[in-house]
């Protein structure tokens, strides 16, 4: 046994030699439970961690912790448990640094295993590494496609009982394990009494603890943040405002709706300022939201949800434009009320201007591939994409690519944003052909559920927020983007300016009004190039304010900057977060594997995105108010949630709101 041992140590070396890396030190962790003491990497640059008897726990605890290792080693020996089990942990974890190894003893001796090694292969998310030398041992590596937060489709296949880890679907998602639906044979009861499907009783209450922890946190710091909020209103009123109001030629009543979102108090302080008069709105549960809290705001309304009553939803929001004689809506919500307020301009009085693109352009947008397609037309530079309609769309675009031919990947996605589409992601082509075809069936693409056929780009992602007004770029802001992104500032380099550049040409292609984001990623020469968009407003705005066009951008119909220095930029030292995000990450509420975790020097040289000494309340009303209350709805159901969005003012949970 000793020997193979030595076999993955000697490979490991040969593999850290090739690659002729500089790094002090190469951390592995050894998960086989009888690593033989005799066997150890020789290499002083290789540092080995050996497990033990508990590599499930390990895996946990470093989970939690936020570490990662350059390579891990699993066994297949009958003393190491459940290989396919953990080889799933590591990569559901995340618990492996960019392009990491997994070094595999004895692969064929797992049937499981080694199929689940070979869909993750196939699919070009890892890559084999070759080896000189005869060894009992397989390595395989992250390739460079690999995103973080995409889950394996080995994660589709469902592991034995016995290999199964808690909280892990074979989606890859995290998920709740289902009670068992029988009785063991050996209960008494098993004939008579089967344990509902679903959570226990001891989930519930763990929940319910978690709930009230977190509750009992964001009280627990209402000092601090009340001390905060003092300082930045001694601030204003000693020093006077850090903003500069606009002057417009008419005082304006407006609506911001998506009341609960940190975006719409940035943009009821935007035009509050410029002294137009400001009503807010948003649904139910948001009763409590921090933007009824904005000193800048006289009224607050509270409106049924267009995606469960569109008639109601409708009917509210002509009362309110009646009774307060609204000139302005700018929405600031969530995806699908976002598409409604753009398809209901045609139904308001000719007088009300909403500031969104109409129902037509947004839906272009919105759709990735007539997305694709305006940046073709507009001679703008786009990854390659496909429109695919039905099974006979995808067999034809793939039909002469092969993916022995070395060159492009693409992704197969829903062509609209669809949170309910299957996540099991193939990069293809695949030498499979057979199973190439069985996932773009899977897929059921059709007219009404379209997908793209989009070229594979490379990390790392970043994002944009562009504001336009008769197809002039009016506002924007470019950031380093991530799953859940809460930490904003600007990146300032030759990418700026290039997609500075790129915006200005879609919104003249398009003559745009309206506001909108693009994800963005590099092209293997290196040029950054949108992969999608989304026809809306984003949280990025926090970085602009204070900037003494930002207003007009909204309530002038006619502004356009008369030069790139009237454009509303953020000022390039600008650092915006939450702190109340920061400070559950610190406590360990959620893993910040799809977030940014900032260290205290890092937030002391920031501002919280929410925080305006002239308008502290919603600082104070998302975090002591909004967000308990949201809280307060889930301990009697017991409701386990993923982590709280305070940027977007919700409870994330599983499925959405």
């Amino acid at each position: 046994m000793s020997g193979a041992h030595a076999d993955v140590f000697a490979l490991l070396e040969e593999i850290c030699s090739s690659k002729g890396t500089e790094q002090e030190e190469f951390t592995a962790w050894d998960l086989r439970c009888a690593t033989a003491s005799s066997a150890r990497a020789q290499s002083k640059q290789i540092k080995v961690l050996s497990v033990g008897g508990n590599p499930k726990s390990f895996l946990e605890a470093r989970s939690a912790s936020g570490e990662q290792a350059a390579a891990i080693i699993i066994g297949t020996e009958p003393a190491d448990s459940n290989p396919s089990a953990l080889y799933r942990q590591v990569l559901v974890d995340g618990l492996l640094q960019r392009r990491g190894l997994i070094l595999l003893q004895g692969l064929d001796r797992v049937e499981l295993l080694a199929k689940m090694v070979r869909m993750d292969v196939a699919s070009g998310l890892l890559d084999r590494v070759p080896s000189k030398s005869e060894s009992s041992a397989d390595a395989v590596q992250l390739s460079e496609m690999w995103l973080p937060g995409v889950p394996m489709p080995s994660m589709s296949i469902a592991l034995a009982q016995e290999d199964e880890i808690e909280g892990l679907a074979p989606d890859g998602l995290k998920r709740r394990r289902a009670e068992k639906a029988e009785a063991s044979p050996k209960s008494p009861t098993s004939s008579s009494a089967v344990a509902p499907a679903g959570r226990s009783l001891m989930d519930s209450l763990k929940a319910r603890a978690r709930t009230l922890a977190a509750i009992s946190l964001l009280w627990g710091c209402a000092p601090m943040l009340m001390l905060i909020a003092g300082a930045a209103w001694l601030r204003h009123k000693l020093f006077g405002p850090s903003f500069q109001p606009g002057k417009p030629k008419k005082q304006l009543r407006i609506l911001v709706t998506g009341g609960k979102m940190s975006k719409a108090s940035a943009v009821a302080r935007a035009v509050g300022r410029d002294g137009h008069k400001v009503f807010t709105a948003e649904i139910m549960p948001y009763k409590y939201c921090h933007t009824r809290f904005c000193s800048y705001v006289t009224k607050h309304y509270v409106l049924p949800r267009p995606t469960v009553d569109p008639v109601a939803w409708e009917a509210a929001v002509q009362a309110i434009v009646a009774e307060q004689s609204i000139d302005l809506i700018i929405p600031c919500t969530a995806p699908v009320e976002s598409s409604a307020y753009a398809h209901l301009r045609e139904r308001l009085p000719p007088h009300v201007r909403v500031f969104a693109f109409d129902g037509a352009v947004s839906d272009e947008l919105d759709n990735k591939y007539t997305f694709n397609q305006v940046l073709v037309k507009a001679d703008l530079a786009c990854p390659e994409t496909a429109a695919m309609e039905c099974l006979e769309d995808g067999l034809e675009f793939f039909r002469g690519k092969s993916a022995a031919d070395g060159g492009k990947k693409y992704i197969v996605k829903p062509a609209v944003y669809d949170p309910k589409a299957r996540t099991e992601i193939l990069f293809l082509p695949i030498e499979d052909e057979q199973r190439q075809e069985e996932y773009l069936r899977s897929r059921n693409a059709t007219k009404e559920v379209p997908y793209v056929i989009q070229e594979v780009l490379q990390n790392p992602e970043y994002g944009c927020f562009a504001m336009f007004n008769k197809g002039a770029l009016t506002g924007f802001e470019f950031f380093e983007s991530a799953a859940s992104c809460l930490v904003y500032r600007q990146c300032r380099d030759k990418r700026y300016q290039q997609v500075l550049e790129l915006n200005k040409g879609l919104g003249k292609a398009m003559n745009l009004t309206g506001q909108l984001t693009l994800d963005l990623m590099h092209t293997a020469s290196g040029d950054m190039v949108p992969i999608e968009c989304n026809p809306r407003i984003h949280s990025a705005i926090c970085t602009l304010e204070g900037h003494r066009n930002l207003g007009s951008c909204y309530t002038e119909p006619d502004h356009a900057p008369s030069s790139d220095a009237d454009i509303v930029l953020s000022k390039p030292d600008t650092f915006r977060f939450w702190i109340m995000d920061q400070i559950f990450l610190m406590a360990g509420f959620w893993k910040h594997k799809s977030c940014f975790k900032l260290s205290i020097s890092e937030m002391l040289g920031g501002n919280d995105a929410m925080l305006a000494g002239d308008d502290p309340m919603p600082f104070l009303a998302m975090y002591l108010a909004q967000i308990p209350s949201l809280l307060a709805l889930e301990i009697l159901p017991g409701t386990e949630w993923l982590k709280l969005d305070f940027c977007i003012g919700k409870v994330v949970k599983e499925g959405g709101d």
